[in-house]
């Protein structure tokens, strides 16, 4: 009866165990990236009354007579299954999709989390604003270039703190020059282009009809008190000759060279060398109507918002219309996801059962996705707590009913002396 009441004492403890972790996951039901747990159980070391005998001659055997004596707590483990995904709109809530942890750093340890509610701070960088820490990746360099290979560091989104121009390298004319032109006869247009500080230049470009058939000449000027030359000039023209269908057939592309005075403020990239287009023009018997289609150059812009893909790459949004990657969110996964031990604030850290770090990028190496604007709710089903509520009220109840059964038999027993 002893032992009857101490196993009934363990059950209490273990079932005791069981309700709080449950009373944490019910708690956490709505935490953002929230990881519910469960308990389980195993039997102590039982008292063999009798061992088992093997069969000899007309003696059949007989198997090990043992009475258990109670319960234990085998281990508490953590459900990192998926979680419900919610739309935030909000560009710097993270989700992951699949496997794998956001890295958050303190400057002289990692920590790993689930949850992506992150912010820019007053310094344009990307951390976790409920403790401060910041949110760890590949930073891009002045092209958008990233190195995946290289160290993690903290991610800067600088919004409204940063420039970007685009240097002009092509520009598309479209359009017709007039076939039944004299020679000699001119047409001329402005465009506006843009050198390696943002700074638009006006470029005039003068087609003149030569005598040989169905050729032009194109030489460059400029009123802009900055441009020192222009290449091709009216000395030395450059030529774009058409066939009889009225298609450039030589002369379609022209390269451009300009140079600058000398002792300006802020000298841009000397010489600016750029190409323009002459391809889609034509020489038709029409008015002629020239104009620039396009060019790749942009004056300064600012950063004004950034989105982030799903795979974690950072792209900016300049006011001049341009986009350029401005970093990578990165992830890390571990051997043994199990063997994190918590930290609190939503956080976990690595220990030896878990093995170290493997950071990396996004969609590789057993990393998940990453999504923008959303965030990943608490996987705690709400169902299977309340059912494992009801399994462990029942287990503490018959757990106590040992414990007084067997007092009232040690009460009985006591009476005999009476």
């Amino acid at each position: 009866m002893g032992s009857a009441i101490y196993a009934g004492v363990t059950g209490l403890q273990v079932h005791q165990r069981r309700l709080d972790v449950i009373a944490s996951n019910i708690a956490n039901v709505n935490t953002t990236g929230y990881r519910s747990s469960r308990v389980l159980f195993q039997d102590l070391f039982s008292q063999t009354l009798t061992g088992a005998r093997a069969p000899v001659g007309q003696f059949g055997g007989n198997n090990p007579m043992q009475i258990g004596l109670g319960v234990r707590l085998a281990s508490i483990d953590t459900n990192f299954g998926q979680g419900t995904l919610q739309t935030t709109g909000v560009a710097s809530d993270l989700a992951i999709q699949g496997g794998g942890f956001f890295v958050l750093s303190d400057g002289s340890a990692d920590y790993y989390t689930r949850d992506g509610s992150f912010d820019i701070n007053a310094n344009g960088q990307l951390i976790d604003s409920a403790t401060g820490l910041f949110v760890q990746g590949f930073q891009a360099d002045g092209a958008g270039t990233i190195d995946p290979n290289g160290a993690v560091t903290n991610l800067t989104i600088p919004v409204g703190g940063t420039s970007i121009v685009r240097e002009t390298t092509i520009g598309t004319l479209i359009g017709n020059l007039d076939a039944d032109a004299a020679v000699g006869d001119t047409v001329t247009r402005t465009i506006q282009v843009f050198d390696s500080l943002g700074t638009a230049r006006d470029i005039t470009i003068t087609f003149e009809k030569t005598a040989a058939a169905n050729e032009w000449e194109w030489s460059l000027s400029s009123t802009d008190p900055d441009i020192d030359t222009l290449s091709p000039d009216a000395g030395t023209p450059g030529t774009i000759t058409f066939d009889t269908d009225g298609n450039v057939s030589a002369g379609g592309i022209g390269a451009v060279t300009v140079t600058f005075v000398a002792g300006l403020p802020a000298t841009p990239v000397d010489p600016f060398l750029f190409d323009l287009d002459f391809e889609a023009m034509t020489q038709l018997s029409d008015d002629s109507d020239i104009s620039l289609q396009n060019q790749d150059g942009y004056p300064r812009g600012t950063l004004e918002a950034f989105n982030i893909g799903g795979d974690g790459i950072i792209n900016g949004v300049f006011s001049n219309g341009l986009t350029q990657v401005i970093g990578q969110v990165a992830l890390a996964n571990f051997a043994n996801n199990g063997g994190l031990a918590r930290f609190g604030d939503n956080l976990f850290r690595d220990t030896p059962g878990s093995g170290p770090a493997q950071i990396g990028i996004p969609n590789t190496g057993g990393r998940g996705s990453v999504s923008g604007g959303v965030l990943e709710g608490s996987n705690v089903d709400l169902g299977t707590e309340f059912s494992n509520l009801i399994v462990t009220q029942r287990g503490f109840q018959a757990n106590a009913r040992t414990i007084t059964t067997a007092d009232a038999l040690l009460q009985e027993t006591v009476n005999l002396v009476r």
